[in-house]
């Protein structure tokens, strides 16, 4: 049996190797399947404004404390929305956040994306157009000045560590320049058909923490590249049978074994468990190599929204 990966972040707090995704979720769906994590063992859980599902975590939390679960035990992670990509915003929604999720404070936060979107006064309307119909964009993005307010978050006590998602070397890079806190975590898009060893490989050489969204592909996703299922390839499959494991559990597995931390979302008991239960074997090297050689550079989130036009790329677009 393999031990649960851990990740010192600093400032007391340690992450741990597999935290329970919750985009694509209602509130009702997430309270049950964050109640159903935290009975199987999760103790970490990723959330966003943007999932718009904040407040069923937080009961789903509270079911879990009122059966004698303990708050000091969790790692929860939210995300500020990129409609709040301002200095000024960024306590604002926190306080919103913190009253959705019901917690004093926050394991985790990240900046959702280093792209801002125009607040038209709705926090909600996350994806608003312009006149024109296109993405509204807000141009004005200060990665620098945002950065700076998220440290006053750590340093009021409202998130124990801070970090960022969908972030490219080159603004990481300015944030470490000038930094008092330093990104803990960048939360990317990384799948074996998206291995993302640039980014991976160069936080990992600032010691900054590596979290896979979408480590399953997300199949379900609707937009993207077409017949890009990882679950049904014929290597997964064939190691699934080998391992006497599920192609997810493969899939997730390797990705440990990268040193990367995972988040798989499901509101399935049954998925919700075997999501987990990855600790107790290891891909042989040959194998873990196989599924390298999978990689097809196929990113699936490229930050544009169907049906959205951009009619003047953001500067801050990372990819």
């Amino acid at each position: 049996m393999c031990s649960m990966p851990t990740y010192n972040l600093g400032n007391g707090v340690t992450m741990q190797g597999i935290g329970l995704g919750t985009w694509q979720c209602s509130d009702e769906e997430v309270r049950a399947a964050v109640l159903e994590a935290l009975r199987v063992g999760y103790r970490h859980i990723d959330t966003a404004w943007m999932y718009m599902c904040e407040k069923g975590v937080g009961q789903g939390i509270m079911d879990w404390v009122e059966e004698g679960g303990d708050r000091k035990d969790l790692f929860v992670v939210t995300k500020l929305p990129t409609n709040a990509n301002r200095a000024k915003d960024v306590e604002r929604l926190l306080d919103k956040q913190l009253t959705n999720l019901g917690l004093d404070y926050i394991d985790l936060y990240l900046i959702h994306g280093p792209i801002g979107m125009v607040n038209t006064g709705d926090d909600l309307e996350m994806f608003s157009k312009d006149e024109e119909g296109f993405f509204n964009y807000d141009y004005e993005t200060d990665l620098i000045s945002l950065w700076s307010e998220m440290e006053k978050m750590v340093e009021n006590g409202k998130a124990k560590t801070i970090g960022v998602s969908n972030f490219n070397e080159a603004q990481i890079e300015r944030i470490l320049n000038v930094c008092k806190i330093r990104p803990a975590n960048n939360q990317v898009e990384i799948h074996a058909y998206f291995s993302n060893k640039g980014i991976v490989e160069y936080c990992k050489s600032k010691g900054i923490t590596v979290c896979a969204y979408a480590p399953l592909g997300s199949p379900k996703r609707g937009f993207g590249p077409k017949n890009t299922n990882i679950l049904e390839d014929p290597v997964i499959i064939e190691l699934s049978k080998t391992y006497n494991k599920s192609p997810g559990q493969i899939l997730l597995r390797h990705l440990l074994q990268r040193g990367i931390i995972v988040i798989p979302k499901s509101g399935n008991p049954a998925r919700i468990k075997e999501n987990f239960c990855i600790l107790d074997f290891e891909l042989q090297p040959e194998d873990f190599e196989m599924i390298e050689k999978l990689d097809k550079n196929h990113r699936s989130f490229d930050l544009s929204i169907p049906g959205i036009p951009v009619k003047k790329q953001h500067p801050e677009y990372p990819f």
